[in-house]
């Protein structure tokens, strides 16, 4: 049997690709993309772009007023969104509906939770495991219950899914692996390959995404030996979900990617190289080995 994500550790899977990126690149430079108009995305969780959902207002006032800085014409709605809340989510159509005329390109998760990072199951809280399966599960479940409708009802849209995940997902040893945050984000990953064996026929795209290494506000109590790796741009998993998303990516990558656990860190173009042997040994999805 062929080694899957399931079979492989987080350092084989950080390194699936040779060169791994820390800042965007002219492959995937989103001011490249074309996007048609009107193209309305749906992020949930901190910071938005064109729809954004956040647990508090004010937590997307910075966001919101950079994106109409760089493009003053960009309409940009913003909406408070407890992702865990399923009447909070259920709200988030009513929004697109009465602000977008119901259109919807492309929704992102990008909410998640970890809590203190305890390698120890008698150690770890449960009411840490109870919040981030809420958040880094149940949330993207209800986002999907109540949106995929919308992206498959928007003719001639983009149809895209994506979840923010993490390379804690195949982390299964060592300091980072917490199981309240990486059992929940594996799990996330195994929600993706579902919603993608139900509706990818549909023409839907999906996919989980890890973000890179970043100082964001998960990691404040982290200790000095791993925040020192945490050195990638947010702009590198922007530019890359954009590359994922966009309406003329061809049909060959949509294909194959879709339904998967990917890095943003991953050069696209060594990743297009091997294509082919993802798609015939079925690579990177979550899989238990019998053999």
């Amino acid at each position: 049997m062929s080694p899957t994500l399931g079979q492989l550790n987080a350092q084989q899977c950080r390194t699936f690709v040779p060169t791994l990126h820390t800042t965007p690149y002219p492959a995937i430079d989103p001011s490249l993309v074309n996007l048609p108009s009107p193209y309305v995305v749906c992020i949930l969780g901190g910071h938005g772009a064109a729809g954004g959902a956040a647990r508090t207002l004010s937590a997307l006032d910075e966001t919101a007023n950079e994106v109409r800085s760089i493009n003053p014409a960009t309409k940009v709605v913003v909406a408070q969104c407890n992702i865990a809340l399923d009447d909070d989510v259920k709200s988030l159509v009513g929004t697109v509906n009465s602000e977008f005329e119901g259109r919807l390109d492309a929704v992102v998760a990008n909410a998640g939770y970890s809590g203190p990072l305890i390698a120890d199951v008698v150690l770890e809280k449960p009411s840490d495991i109870q919040t981030s399966f809420d958040v880094n599960t149940v949330g993207p479940f209800l986002v999907a219950h109540y949106l995929l409708p919308l992206l498959l009802a928007t003719e001639s849209g983009a149809k895209s899914f994506i979840t923010i995940n993490s390379m804690g997902a195949p982390t299964v040893t060592g300091p980072s692996g917490h199981a309240s945050y990486c059992v929940s984000k594996a799990a996330q990953a195994r929600l993706i390959e579902m919603i993608n064996e139900q509706y990818g026929g549909q023409g839907l795209f999906s996919a989980s995404v890890h973000p890179g290494g970043m100082r964001s506000g998960f990691v404040k109590d982290l200790p000095e030996e791993i925040l020192k790796l945490l050195n990638d741009s947010p702009d590198l998993v922007g530019a890359f979900c954009v590359w994922l998303s966009k309406p003329d990516a061809p049909q060959t990558q949509r294909d194959v990617l879709k339904g998967r656990f990917l890095s943003c860190k991953w050069d696209v173009s060594e990743l297009e190289a091997r294509f082919d042997e993802i798609k015939e040994k079925d690579l990177l999805k979550f899989r238990i080995a019998v053999e």
